[in-house]
């Protein structure tokens, strides 16, 4: 790091990426009367995959005032998810408005091209400055700012300058890759199969717009209604699985569905309105959050499994909170604060908790029991507020999510469940 600045900051925070966690930390900021920047590589709306919302959500779109517009765009409504064996031969319903320790009764299931550009229209509104078709070259941290240079649509570089770079660039990791920071989480190198199809016959009346995930045995579907016509449908399994097919994409993706009957049961008619696409190693975390005037939020702070839905949810989350502290910060004229070693430590709490659902949901011992609930104690109640994006968790629903994970780990060796093949 330089002594001195080449010149005075002239934004007070450069958010690099306009998705959920960059327009909310952009809101946050500009709405406390911060001097915002926010540079956007794509021009929006454009085409995002992880359309499936937590009933959580709400409590952040209220917070930025963005709750209205949300609401209002006609979006559907999303009451609970339901995951079923691979066979057909089980599955269970988590209904969100059952849920004891869970405040808010339904989410929704948006369509991302439309509902990322609402959000950060709204950031516009709020004071940023938003710059699409921007693309970030390089970004330099000094003692007292940092400078990002980037390249515009029609090809010409600009550097601007600010006291604070929050780092909302997604899967692209931009700062944490540029210092080495990304670690993959062991044995979860994924890949994702999926398009959107027509005519996939999804849950109706009470059930209607319930997200439904297709455990099999080695792999699992999801499928999201977008609309009444339209649901989006993905394949995830381990890279490796599908190296070893020798097979391309499509062909992968069609072979499971049909060896899946509760996935070829909703196939009947169902047809592609897009080329197949593929996304591959997704899961990992990233060593640090936080340096000098750095803050990572969303997707580049890492990302996990997209199986209970959890990543727009912790992104706006993490958009929020790093947000306040980079506020902080400023208020404060200092480069690193403990609120933002708080912030890193929180940040990591929170994935922690969906993680531990996911490293387990690819287990028997804790499918056995996930499929054949019993909310003795309330147990499912403690699960249906964490899978409905709750972080907030009390003592009543830890000890009852700590019970759960035991009895799910001494399945292993007493058959706490009745033996079921799962897939």
């Amino acid at each position: 790091m330089s002594a001195v600045p080449s010149s005075p900051p002239v934004w007070d925070v450069i958010v690099i990426g306009g998705g959920p966690a960059g327009s909310t930390a952009a809101t946050m900021l500009a709405k406390s009367g911060k001097r915002v920047l926010v540079l956007e590589k794509s021009k929006f709306p454009r085409f995002h995959i992880g359309e499936s919302l937590l009933p959580y959500n709400r409590r952040i779109f209220e917070e930025l005032g963005v709750w209205e517009k949300v609401s209002t765009a006609g979006f559907m409504v999303k009451r609970g998810a339901q995951f079923w064996m691979g066979d057909g031969s089980r599955h269970n319903r988590l209904d969100f408005s059952k849920g004891s320790f869970t405040d808010y009764p339904e989410s929704i299931q948006v369509e991302r091209a439309t509902f990322d550009k609402i959000l950060l229209d709204h950031s516009r509104e709020a004071g940023a400055e938003v710059r699409e078709e921007c693309t970030v070259q390089r970004h330099v941290v000094e003692d007292a700012g940092v400078s990002v240079s980037y390249r515009n649509a029609a090809g010409e570089e600009t550097t601007e300058r600010a006291s604070f770079l929050m780092d909302a660039s997604g899967l692209g990791n931009l700062t944490a890759n540029h210092a080495s920071l990304r670690d993959y989480y062991s044995g979860h190198k994924k890949i994702a199969i999926y398009n959107h199809f027509t005519a996939v016959d999804m849950p109706q009346d009470g059930e209607k717009g319930d997200i439904i995930i297709v455990r099999r045995e080695n792999s699992w579907f999801w499928l999201i209604p977008l609309d009444d016509q339209r649901t989006s449908v993905g394949l995830v399994m381990d890279k490796e699985d599908f190296q070893s097919l020798a097979r391309k994409p499509d062909e992968v993706f069609h072979d499971a569905v049909k060896t899946s009957k509760a996935v070829a049961d909703r196939f009947n008619n169902a047809r592609s309105t897009m080329p197949m696409q593929v996304a591959v190693d997704f899961s990992y975390k990233n060593q640090a959050l936080v340096s000098p005037r750095v803050v990572r939020v969303g997707d580049a702070s890492g990302f996990i499994d997209p199986i209970f839905s959890s990543g727009v949810m912790l992104a706006m989350s993490s958009g929020r909170e790093g947000a306040r502290v980079v506020n902080e910060a400023l208020q404060k004229n200092q480069a690193m604060t403990p609120a933002m070693r708080s912030y890193e430590k929180r940040t990591w709490k929170n994935v922690g908790i969906y993680w531990e659902f996911i490293e387990n949901f690819y287990k028997l011992h804790f499918a056995q029991i996930f499929f054949q609930p019993v909310n003795k104690y309330r147990m499912v109640c403690a699960i249906n507020s964490v899978l409905a994006g709750r972080t907030d968790l009390t003592l009543a629903i830890r000890w009852r999510l700590r019970v759960f994970f035991f009895l799910a780990w001494l399945n292993q060796y007493i058959p706490v469940a009745q033996r079921i093949r799962i897939g």
